[in-house]
């Protein structure tokens, strides 16, 4: 009775029938010369890979990217057994140009190469998902994890099946089967493939980042906390947690206030309608020199600097102060609003004038003062 047997046995079978012949065809000088090859390329994988590296690092830098430490280590470990794998296959090339034997050990190698590359991929999947913030624009990193899962799903899928092409396996079936439900998913899922490239769009804009205080489209002020799939979590000034769409985050008008390098100070000093000029002018003059000189204020071109006496006002003659502080901490800003304030009115009282208050003056005709006491005279409850 014939036992059935199976591809795979099939398969393992006339490999091995074929490397027993292969074996009979050897030229054992290329056989050598290839050994010599691959010690050579073995002894020099380090060297090798660190030029290569150096190459692909200055390919880099002409896009401002800067690779760190444990990426270049990632890369350098994946370029050697490159190198490796490649001179093994050009030795096997040489040893079986045209056999099944040759073919098998191709696949084998291939799919050495295939791991390693996209096994690299995989690990950097995370370094490579934080280029999309800017590390210098603020001390709290952005949240990418997601980008990083989306990255690695990818990279797992690009793989099996370069795996399976390489092996000859016929995947049109499942591909084509993938595809429709790809297309149903995608329509069930449009509002969170709509929200996901939003939410890549948003980070890789630097719109913010976690830990930016914001304003969405002067609806509230709040604190990024977590930038999500479908969603990005603020919570308000009141703690309560909202979850906004990226996708209205991306079509809103979005207000940074972490990436404020100064904050403005804005405000009009009231001096009395009876301050003579000279008074005037030494309380401009002492605003002006506590600017200049209490190392509180940018100074610098990029900070407009305007104090001068402006306007008249319903009961006062108003000095105009248009500042920027130094930095964009709110604490440090209030401490340099109160250290003006004091300034004000001790420059004010050094002047010898005060600041004026609103006032308002009523005005009676004569005429009515007295009519009205004459009809009070007659009135019947006099």
């Amino acid at each position: 009775m014939e036992t059935e047997v199976g591809p795979v046995h099939a398969f393992l079978e006339t490999t091995v029938k074929s490397f027993k012949q292969s074996l009979g065809y050897l030229d054992m000088g290329s056989v050598v010369w290839s050994l010599i090859g691959i010690a050579l390329v073995f002894l020099i994988r380090k060297p090798l890979s660190a030029l290569s590296l150096v190459g692909f690092k200055a390919l880099l830098a002409r896009f401002g990217v800067n690779l760190s430490d444990d990426v270049e280590a990632q890369l350098k470990s994946a370029a050697e057994i490159l190198f490796v794998t490649l001179a093994v296959y050009v030795a096997i090339r040489l040893a079986f140009p045209t056999d099944e034997t040759g073919l098998f050990l191709t696949r084998v190698l291939s799919s050495v190469a295939i791991v390693t590359v996209f096994g690299a991929w995989y690990r950097l999947s995370g370094p490579f998902a934080s280029l999309l913030r800017d590390d210098t624009s603020s001390l709290v990193a952005s949240e990418t994890d997601w980008v990083e899962r989306v990255t690695q799903f990818a990279v797992i899928l690009f793989g099996l099946t370069s795996l399976l092409k390489v092996w000859q396996i016929d995947i049109s079936g499942a591909l084509t089967g993938v595809g429709v439900l790809g297309a149903g998913l995608a329509i069930a899922t449009q509002d969170l493939l709509r929200n996901l490239v939003a939410g890549m769009t948003n980070i890789s804009e630097k719109r913010f980042e976690t830990g930016d205080a914001i304003q969405v489209e002067g609806q509230f002020v709040g604190t990024v906390r977590r930038i999500d799939l479908r969603s990005t979590l603020v919570v308000g000034f009141d703690q309560i947690p909202r979850h906004i769409p990226n996708s209205d985050l991306s079509n809103s008008i979005v207000l940074n206030y972490s990436a404020l390098k100064h904050r403005r100070i804005m405000l009009k000093v009231p001096l009395q309608l009876s301050a003579t000029q000279s008074q005037i002018e030494a309380v401009r003059d002492g605003i002006r020199h506590h600017h200049q000189t209490s190392g509180d204020f940018e100074l610098g071109d990029d900070a407009p600097k305007h104090i001068y006496v402006s306007d008249f006002g319903p009961s006062s003659i108003d000095i105009l102060i248009y500042v920027w502080t130094r930095g964009p901490n709110y604490q440090e800003y209030l401490q340099v609003t109160e250290r003006l304030t004091l300034a004000i009115l001790s420059i004010t009282r050094n002047a010898g004038t005060t600041l004026a208050y609103p006032t308002q003056t009523v005005k009676i005709d004569a005429s009515m003062e007295s009519q009205g006491l004459q009809d009070n005279a007659f009135s019947p409850n006099s």
